[in-house]
């Protein structure tokens, strides 16, 4: 006896490699984040906040902007720092290739290998096009003392009495 199934018939499942969005391979994390911690950081690192900050502002340009203007003290409060997953996945693989390091005070910086990534990125002129021209217009106008206000401000304001 055949058993009745509710639309056993009439729906097929092929599964299909879905494609991974560039923006979420580890390859262009790790790279973007050597970028970041190349063009915005200076000599003393970057901290995970930072890389937060920046990478989720390179998704759009409205992110961006809005990050530029607190940068440079046109907007008052930033709103939030969205923390991606896939920043804290690349900062994994990014150390384990060698390619960043974390400091004792807890701030990223490059090694040999990190800067010599990002020395090859640069040579290549059709490549991360728009990162690199973004990354320059903000380099570092977004300091570790702006950040650390910014989340001193976020905690105390949100203290209940």
């Amino acid at each position: 006896m055949k058993k009745n199934l509710l639309l056993t018939d009439e729906i097929l499942f092929d599964a299909k490699p879905d494609a991974v969005p560039y923006n979420y391979r580890i390859s262009y994390k790790m790279a973007q984040l050597c970028l970041i911690i190349s063009m915005c950081c200076g000599r003393g690192g970057c901290s995970i906040f930072k890389l937060h900050m920046i990478s989720v502002g390179l998704c759009t340009k409205d992110d961006m902007e809005e990050l530029v203007a607190f940068a440079e003290d046109r907007l008052t409060s930033y709103t939030l720092i969205r923390f991606d997953p896939a920043v804290n996945r690349a900062i994994k693989y990014a150390i384990t290739e060698s390619l960043i390091f974390q400091q004792q005070n807890g701030l990223f910086r490059l090694t040999e290998k990190g800067k010599s990534l990002v020395k090859k990125i640069h040579n290549i002129e059709d490549l991360m096009v728009n990162e690199k021209s973004i990354l320059t217009s903000l380099s570092n106008k977004l300091t570790e003392d702006k950040i650390k206000a910014l989340i001193s401000y976020w905690r105390y304001s949100n203290v209940k009495n």
